[in-house]
């Protein structure tokens, strides 16, 4: 039992160290994933090494247990803003005014997936006032032109390289543009959504590359686009909401440099995980798909909406513009070191 308690141990501490190691390869990014994983597996080894040298060796193997015990604690850290021990990083609205809010809805379709009514129908019935649609093709583009009935405002971008979008708007958009940022067959779209109360809100919906293999060997792509558009976020003068599939996981070095220097907020800090893939298998479950949001946003209601024939889960995100919240929730300025390194990363080569 103890040989095999060391292995899993050891191989435990390797899969929680090696992100710490400031390489783009996809062996050290991808393995930030399985953070939230990784703790339930360090908690249970600590159990285990407990129980193994005070009722069967007589002795506790102190080394790998404790060694497990400071990446459980390393990890705790690292993940528990994302659970509701932790305080709201989006405060609740207190007073709701209609004209000031926004509805959205955000999901990954699994482009081989043909189940188009399901979606379909968890839109209808979640009613959005914008959805993005993600890993869209001209198949799923010709299944949703039904949601242009009440979406009339629209910029698609299908492709067959599992990176289309499709993006539908009941509010008018203003100045809606296809970007390319860093490839040329990996697609962004920004607009400025006009609110009932004639408030306008910049958007960005994004869908960047992937570090595993058979997508990208390396973070690169990835964290170029996401420091790319969170130095011009940094910049924006209008309220700002940031959605899509990051490819990406809220406790990630990258996720942290990209809200650090754009100050918009996480609505799931201290509200839950809201995992959204793997939809297929519940022990492999990070959150990839996100809102963020400025601090002039408070929080409604979210939920993730249930299975669908996709890999992914939906979100539905309800936030509402409040200017009162600004001075609340506004995070502090990112210093030097934050907008070099943003910086550096967004002028990598790929």
């Amino acid at each position: 039992m103890d040989l095999a308690l060391s292995v899993v141990s050891y191989l435990c501490v390797a899969f929680v160290v090696l992100p710490m190691v400031k390489s783009d390869f996809w062996i050290f990014r991808s393995l930030e994933y399985s953070r939230f994983q990784n703790f339930l597996l360090c908690v249970v080894l600590v159990v285990l090494w407990l129980i193994d040298g005070l009722i069967f060796s007589g002795e506790i193997n102190w080394l790998p247990a404790v060694l497990n015990f400071v990446c459980m604690v390393y990890l705790a850290v690292k993940i528990s803003p994302y659970t509701t021990i932790r305080k709201k990083e989006v405060l609740d609205i207190k007073n709701r005014n209609t004209d000031r809010e926004l509805k959205l809805v955000n999901a990954n379709v699994l482009q081989t997936n043909k189940a188009y009514s399901n979606l379909i129908g968890q839109i209808q019935e979640t009613n959005p006032d914008l959805v993005l649609l993600l890993e869209t093709d001209r198949d799923w583009q010709q299944a949703t032109q039904v949601l242009k009935q009440d979406y009339p405002h629209t910029v698609e971008v299908p492709q067959s390289n599992t990176y289309g979008m499709l993006l539908y708007s009941k509010l008018e958009l203003e100045e809606a543009k296809i970007e390319f940022l860093v490839k040329n067959d990996i697609p962004s779209i920004t607009a400025k959504i006009v609110l009932p109360s004639g408030e306008k809100v910049k958007l960005w919906c994004l869908h960047p590359e992937p570090p595993v293999p058979g997508e990208s060997l390396t973070s690169t792509a990835k964290d170029k686009e996401l420091s790319i558009v969170a130095l011009k976020v940094k910049e924006s003068e209008l309220p700002v909401i940031v959605m899509g599939d990051l490819n990406d996981v809220a406790w990630s070095d990258t996720t942290s440099l990209f809200t650090k220097t754009s100050k918009l907020l996480d609505v799931r800090k201290g509200r839950g995980f809201y995992s959204t893939f793997s939809a297929h298998h519940w022990f492999i479950r990070f959150p990839l798909d996100y809102i963020f949001c400025s601090s002039n946003f408070g929080f409604v209601a979210m939920k993730r909406l249930k299975k669908n024939g996709s890999d992914h889960f939906p979100i539905f995100t309800h936030l509402m513009l409040d200017e009162s919240l600004k001075p609340v929730q506004q995070k502090a300025h990112p210093d030097a070191d934050v907008i070099d390194e943003a910086k550096e990363k967004a002028s990598q080569a790929v």
